[in-house]
């Protein structure tokens, strides 16, 4: 077990839920519900760092349902795809319950594909400030297996708080916008302003509800791999990082009132999305030649820290115009 990690079991929502414990952090999740993690709460500051469903509660899915019908909150896997198509809208992973069991190192959960053959597995671990994951896909079959794997993790935020990204992303591919007077899928625009013209909006600064828009872009392919969101309230940012030549595209999920609905009853979130590939539909990727492989019978491996840290964080280029 790894040293000053506590792990407990309690009920959430009818739902066993895994409790991992640091010094610095909390963190839970449903593996009967996709693993599903439902809280990363810094003992600093007391923030949950992740969304909480409306009413606080869980439901139960099932494999094939559409995923915007649910909590839409906390942090899901979305493999083997993203938007619907052959698998499922967001994958085959956050519907359906994970094996788990504790491991030298924390947490090791596991599951099957569905409509394809593999075994997905995630192994998490709680260090001081940081949340440890890491992935392995194998593949059963005699086939290379082309998918899309995307991180969700849907941020609780509010109006100021800020989106930082690598200094060098200057330019985000439009999947889809709320709003067709900032553009259409496919386009190139400018980050953060969203626009060639005006640029009266800074889309890295979240934006009251009011606004009613909501944008699903990428950054990329990436040659640093992280992103953090910086929360002036609690001065703690929340940290996520990769491998850029594991994962080298950024989702960015913005709804500042724009979904589902527009204005008081759309959501308020952001998410920070390491992606294997873009856009979210693994057709168009794989046409594009942006999305990832395993090769047939073989295995594929990845990372993910996330991390909550004091002030803003620290960026490897002090040119970048952060203050």
């Amino acid at each position: 077990m790894v040293p000053n990690s506590v792990i407990q079991k309690s009920v959430v929502s009818e739902f066993e839920c895994l409790t991992v414990e640091s010094e610095q952090l909390k963190v839970a999740l449903l593996p009967e519900l996709g693993s599903k993690m439902i809280e990363l709460r810094s003992k600093n500051s007391g923030k949950q760092f992740l969304l909480e469903p409306h009413g606080r509660t869980y439901k139960r899915a099932s494999y094939g349902d559409d995923f915007a019908m649910y909590d839409t909150s906390g942090l899901d896997e979305c493999f083997p795809n993203i938007a619907a198509s052959f698998f499922p809208d967001h994958g085959e992973l956050w519907s359906r319950a994970w094996d788990w069991r504790r491991d030298a190192e924390g947490l090791l959960l596991t599951i099957g594909g569905v409509k394809a053959e593999y075994r997905f597995e995630k192994k998490l671990r709680v260090e001081g400030n940081k949340v440890r994951l890491n992935y392995r896909v194998h593949n059963l079959s005699g086939k290379p297996l082309h998918f899309l794997w995307s991180a969700h993790p849907l941020l609780n935020v509010s109006p100021g708080a800020r989106l930082l990204l690598p200094c060098h992303v200057h330019q985000v591919f439009i999947d889809w916008t709320s709003a067709p007077k900032i553009g259409k899928h496919g386009d190139l625009l400018p980050w953060p302003s969203l626009s060639s013209s005006n640029g009266l909006i800074d889309y890295s600064v979240v934006q009251d509800r009011s606004l009613g828009q909501a944008v699903k872009c990428y950054a990329g392919a990436l040659s640093e791999g992280w992103a953090a969101a910086y929360f002036a309230d609690v001065d703690e940012s929340f940290v996520i990082e990769f491998d850029s030549r594991e994962n080298p595209y950024l989702g960015i999920w913005l709804s500042y009132g724009g979904w589902p609905s527009v204005g008081n009853d759309g959501h308020l979130a952001v998410a920070l999305e390491p992606c294997s590939g873009r856009p979210d539909s693994l057709e168009e990727a794989l046409q594009r030649g942006e999305c990832a492989q395993v090769e047939a019978n073989g295995v594929k491996e990845w990372s993910l820290t996330l991390s909550v840290v004091q002030g803003l964080p620290k960026r490897k280029k002090p040119q970048d115009g952060v203050p």
